[in-house]
C-alpha cells in the first residue's frame, strides 16, 4: 500500500509558486505585456527564494 507523498506543505507552495511564474511569464511572453513579464519575474524570484528558504531539494528522494 502507498504511503502518499510525504513532502512538507511548504514545498507544495513552493512549486505551484514556481508553475504560476512560468505560466504568468509564458503568457507575457507572446503578448508582449510588461506588466505581465514584470509580475511573472518578480513571482520567479519569489519562488526561488521560497526554494532556498524551505529546503525543497531536502524533500526529494
Amino acid at each position: 500500500m502507498a504511503d502518499g507523498h510525504s513532502a512538507k506543505p511548504t514545498s507544495w507552495a513552493t512549486v505551484v509558486v514556481l508553475i504560476v511564474a512560468f505560466v504568468i511569464l509564458g503568457f507575457a511572453l507572446p503578448m508582449g505585456s510588461v506588466v505581465l513579464g514584470v509580475a511573472g519575474g518578480v513571482l520567479l524570484v519569489v519562488g526561488v527564494v521560497m526554494v532556498f528558504a524551505f529546503g525543497l531539494m531536502e524533500d526529494f528522494h
